[in-house]
């Protein structure tokens, strides 16, 4: 059975997730120093691919667009989109996302008004808004070094738990099959780092169960409740009895 068939719910996440590195430039300055930067006409063509022409299968629209003066005189723009896509003939709701970029910032000592400041936060937002269908979801998961992807995710924390252990342990070794053989502690390492970097509460309980029945239960748990206090998310997360951390997966 194909991830696809199994995880149903994240055909379309998964069809946007991973950016093709030509799209993707490391950021030489700035707080965000490190990171890769996403090109945005990638994300309106993996909108495209996922759901069909802007207009059509998908579109946006602008809510509001403000600007805020600092101390020192710079201006930022603030932008906030309205996102909304249609899934067989039917339109859903709409999701939003905020922006911003200056419009008016120092330069060797000068303020310079930007032109496009507007056109930026417009641009922002609208990435922030599709990362909620997953476009470029492995960039936001800490899943690319800057050269290539390191990670598949799946095997750590999205497998679903309807299967018998039986079942499940035959599932994953076919999976280690095809990949160098990994291990219960490298998937739970992959997860840390996985609920460490999300912006998406989802994670945390694909993580909870997915290792609810193995002697890591008890970490993830204590990684799922900082993430979750730390964002100021609402997410129930069981206490890990000791008999449940004495229990281990077979590979």
């Amino acid at each position: 059975m194909s991830n696809q068939e199994k995880m149903p719910n994240l055909h379309i996440w998964n069809s946007v997730k991973q950016t093709p590195t030509n799209f993707l430039k490391k950021i030489e300055f700035g707080y965000l120093k490190g990171k890769s930067d996403i090109n945005p006409q990638w994300r309106l063509m993996a909108m495209t691919q996922a759901f069909g022409p802007v207009g059509h299968g998908w579109t946006y629209r602008n809510v509001r667009l403000w600007s805020e003066v600092a101390a020192d005189g710079t201006v930022m723009a603030f932008a906030e989109v309205a996102v909304k896509t249609k899934i067989d003939g039917v339109w859903g709701e709409e999701f939003f996302g905020n922006g911003g970029s200056a419009i008016v910032e120092i330069q060797k000592g000068k303020l310079v008004a930007i032109d496009e400041g507007y056109k930026k936060a417009v641009t922002d937002a609208l990435g922030v808004a599709l990362k909620a269908v997953g476009v470029a979801a492995d960039v936001y998961l800490g899943n690319f070094d800057g050269s290539k992807y390191l990670y598949n995710y799946d095997y750590a924390y999205l497998e679903q738990n309807s299967h018998t252990p039986a079942q499940n342990n035959a599932s994953n070794n076919a999976k280690q099959g095809s990949q160098s053989k990994r291990s219960i502690h490298q998937l739970y390492q992959d997860a840390l780092k996985a609920i460490s970097n999300t912006e998406d509460p989802d994670v945390l309980v694909k993580a909870i169960n997915r290792f609810k029945d193995t002697q890591y239960g008890a970490g993830i748990n204590n990684s799922c409740r900082a993430k979750s206090d730390l964002m100021g998310w609402n997410i129930n997360i069981p206490a890990h009895t000791p008999s449940q951390q004495n229990s281990q997966m077979h590979h």
